[in-house]
């Protein structure tokens, strides 16, 4: 038989015995109860909030706070932005900072050394394009590329300035005539 010892703790549930093993009917910790008595208050209270008096925002409308929330802050950080370029720059200390980028980012590999062309890029000093004559569109192929046709797109490489400084400088060659210069490709400029 048991001692009173083992049984302090709570009181054995009768008919709960298997090969010598009592069970007994411990109760929950108190710190575990006022845990459980303080999450069913809180649960009332958030449906009663929520729910049944809807005083705070469903999910639907927290989404739209916090997208209205983004969009400010990405209006703020674009008016911090320098306005883009909407004409190539004539400054010299903006076409040696292209002809610099030119040179360093190896578009004279594909191009030449002074824009002629060769067997892989087309010539950059002639009157036709591939992909457009202005300023933007020379921008923009700076910035996309063109994968299919080998040309690398440098838009996380190179920051906005830069691609409008190596514009300003690829349009600066036009009519340099270059010896060795490759034949014309695309459409005449108008």
């Amino acid at each position: 038989m048991s001692s009173d010892k083992e049984y302090q703790k709570g009181k054995v549930i009768e008919g709960h015995e298997f090969d010598g093993i009592k069970e007994l009917d411990n109760p929950p910790p108190s710190w575990l109860m006022y845990v459980f008595y303080a999450s069913i208050f809180f649960s009332v209270l958030y449906w009663g909030y929520y729910h049944a008096f809807k005083q705070g925002p469903d999910q639907y409308k927290e989404y739209e706070m916090e997208v209205a929330a983004a969009s400010s802050i990405m209006d703020a950080r674009v008016a911090q932005m320098p306005p883009q370029a909407t004409a190539a720059s004539t400054k010299p200390a903006d076409l040696e900072a292209g002809k610099a980028l030119f040179m360093g980012k190896a578009c004279f590999a594909c191009h030449g050394m002074n824009g002629e062309g060769n067997a892989i890029g087309p010539n950059l000093t002639d009157e036709f394009s591939i992909y457009g004559c202005d300023f933007k569109s020379t921008v923009n192929m700076i910035k996309t590329g063109a994968p299919a046709k080998g040309m690398t797109p440098y838009e996380g490489q190179v920051t906005q300035k830069e691609m409008e400084q190596l514009a300003s400088y690829i349009l600066s060659l036009k009519g340099s005539n270059p010896a060795n210069a490759k034949a014309p490709q695309g459409e005449k400029c108008k």
